[in-house]
C-alpha cells in the first residue's frame, strides 16, 4: 500500500471516530491530486465527506464508498431472464416430445364428380353438316333429349329429301325378291324329294319283279326237265328273269340319282336362304344407316344439365364431323360430388384407400394450421380416398378421388348450387400421428411421412415361405 492511500485510510478511520468534531465539509479541490488518481485507479469512488481547512490544525478527515464488490454480484432482472428462458426450454422440449401432430400430404385439384355418366360433357356433330337453327343459349337447363340445334346433311347420298323413303322402297322389294327365291329353291328341293320317292318305288317294283321271274323260271325249268313245257317257255322266262334284274340295277341308280339330287337341293336352298339373309340384312343395315344419319341431323341433350360454352357457329355456318358444339354440365346430386387431386409419385406409394382427407374449397373462406387437429383448423370439409389411379398422368402426379365422409366434422359438402365441378380445391390427405419433434427432424432430412406396406398377399406367401424353409 503506497503512502497516500494509508494516508487516506488512516484518515478515514480518524473521521469516522471524531465526526463530531469536523467544522464543515470543503471542495475537492482542497484534496491533493496524488489522492484523486490512486482512487480512481483502484475503482473506488472517492466522495469527500468533511475536510477542513487547510490551515486548520485539526487532522484532515476524508470519507469513501467502494462498489467493486456489489457490482460483481448478478443482477436480479439477469437471474428472472434467465429462469425464463430455461422455463420456455424445458416447454418447448416437453412440446417437441409429447404434442402430437398429424401428418399429411397435400394435393391440389378440382371439384368432380365421382359417377362418369354425370361429369360434364361435350355435344359433338356426328355429322358434317350446316346449321340451319339454334334451340338453346348459354346457361340454359335442359332435358335429356331436348333438341339442342338441327344440322343440315352435307352428305351427296343424303342431299335428296326423299332419300329416305326411297330406301325403305328398295328394301321391301329386296325382300320380296330374296323371298321368291328362298320359295323357288324350296320348290325344287321338294321335286327332288318327290323324284326320290318314284326311284325308291321303282326300286321295289323292281325287286318284286326279279322275285317272280325267279319263281317262273324255277317253274319253267321244272316243266321242262318233265317235257311238260316248250324249249322257248324256258328261254321266255330266262329273258324275263335278266330283264327284271336289269330293271332292278337301273331303278337303284335312279334312286342314287334323284338321293343325290335332292342333296343338291337341299344344299341350293341354304346357299340362296343364306344369301337372301345377307341381301335382306344389307338392305337393312342401309335403311337403318339412313334412319340414323337422318337422326344425326338433330342434335339432342344427352343428359339433364345446364348449356355452356355453345360453339361461336351461327345459323349457315359449316361444322365438321366430331367438331364441339356446345358443353353440358350434369345437375350432380350431393352423392356424385368428388375431388379430382393430383399427388406426387413418392406420395402415391404410401396412400391407402379410405385415409381420412380434409379439404379446403376455393370461395370457402378457411384456416389451416394442422389439418389434423380440428381445434385449430376451421371451415374445412371432411372426405375418404376412394380411387388411387395405377398409373401417373404422364407428368409424375397421379390422381385420387376422393369422396365425401359423413362420419368426420363437416362431412356433408356444400350442395351442388354452390360447390360447382371445377371448382378448385387443396386436399390434405391424414397420415399417422407422431411427435412434433419427429415431424420437424423428418421434413429437414426429407424423408417420407411412412413406408409403403406390403401388400397382404405377398406377406402372406413370404410368411408361407419362411415356415416352410423352417420346417
Amino acid at each position: 500500500m503506497s503512502t497516500s492511500e494509508h494516508f487516506y485510510s488512516h484518515s478515514a478511520s480518524t473521521a469516522e471516530q471524531h465526526s463530531s468534531h469536523v467544522p464543515l465539509a470543503t471542495s475537492s479541490a482542497s484534496i491533493p491530486a496524488t489522492a484523486r488518481t490512486t482512487s480512481r485507479q483502484n475503482g473506488a469512488s472517492y466522495y469527500p465527506a468533511r475536510v477542513p481547512s487547510i490551515l486548520s490544525p485539526e487532522t484532515i478527515h476524508v470519507s469513501t464508498e467502494i462498489h467493486s464488490l456489489r457490482r460483481a454480484t448478478t443482477p436480479k432482472w439477469l437471474q428472472k431472464t434467465s429462469l425464463v428462458i430455461l422455463a420456455i426450454l424445458g416447454v418447448l422440449i416437453l412440446f417437441l416430445i409429447f404434442v402430437p401432430w398429424q401428418q399429411n400430404i397435400t394435393g391440389s385439384g378440382r371439384v368432380t364428380s365421382f359417377v362418369p355418366g354425370v361429369r360434364p360433357q361435350t355435344i359433338d356433330a356426328q355429322i358434317t353438316g350446316r346449321i340451319v337453327r339454334w334451340f338453346v343459349n348459354e346457361g340454359k337447363v335442359v332435358k335429356a333429349g331436348d333438341t339442342i340445334a338441327i344440322l343440315q346433311d352435307l352428305n351427296v347420298n343424303f342431299m335428296d329429301n326423299e332419300f329416305l323413303e326411297k330406301i325403305e322402297r328398295v328394301r321391301e322389294r329386296t325382300v320380296q325378291a330374296q323371298e321368291m327365291a328362298v320359295q323357288a329353291a324350296r320348290q325344287r328341293t321338294i321335286q327332288a324329294e318327290q323324284r326320290e320317292l318314284a326311284a325308291k318305288a321303282a326300286l321295289e317294283n323292281a325287286k318284286i319283279e326279279i322275285q317272280t321271274a325267279r319263281i317262273r323260271l324255277k317253274r319253267a325249268e321244272d316243266l321242262t326237265k318233265e317235257g311238260l313245257a316248250a324249249q322257248r317257255e324256258l328261254e321266255t322266262a330266262i329273258l324275263n328273269f335278266q330283264k327284271a334284274q336289269a330293271d332292278s340295277i337301273r331303278s337303284e341308280t335312279a334312286l342314287e340319282s334323284a338321293r343325290r339330287d335332292v342333296q343338291a337341293a337341299k344344299n341350293e336352298e341354304s346357299r340362296i336362304i343364306q344369301q337372301a339373309d345377307a341381301i335382306i340384312a344389307e338392305a337393312e343395315l342401309r335403311l337403318e344407316n339412313a334412319r340414323r344419319r337422318g337422326g344425326a341431323s338433330i342434335i339432342t341433350a344427352p343428359i339433364d344439365g345446364f348449356i355452356v360454352r355453345i360453339a361461336a357457329v351461327g345459323a349457315g355456318q359449316t361444322v365438321k364431323e366430331g367438331e364441339m358444339l356446345a358443353m353440358i354440365v350434369p345437375t350432380a346430386g350431393a352423392r356424385d360430388q368428388a375431388v379430382e387431386a393430383f399427388i406426387s409419385s413418392r406420395d402415391a406409394a404410401i396412400v391407402d384407400i379410405g385415409r381420412p382427407v380434409r379439404i379446403q374449397f376455393s370461395g370457402f373462406p378457411a384456416f389451416v394450421f394442422n389439418p389434423g387437429w380440428d381445434n385449430f383448423t376451421i371451415n374445412t370439409f371432411g372426405g375418404k380416398v376412394a380411387v388411387v389411379d395405377a398409373v401417373d398422368d404422364g407428368s409424375g402426379y397421379y390422381r385420387v378421388l376422393i369422396v365425401p365422409d359423413s362420419t368426420q366434422k363437416q362431412g356433408t359438402w356444400p350442395s351442388s348450387q354452390y360447390l360447382r365441378q371445377g371448382t378448385p380445391c387443396t386436399a390434405w390427405i391424414l397420415l399417422d400421428e407422431v411427435p412434433v419433434g419427429f415431424e420437424i427432424w423428418r421434413q429437414l432430412n426429407g424423408f417420407p411421412p411412412v413406408l409403403p406396406h406390403k401388400p397382404a398377399a405377398s406377406s402372406g406367401k413370404a410368411n408361407t415361405s419362411s415356415d416352410s424353409k423352417k420346417k
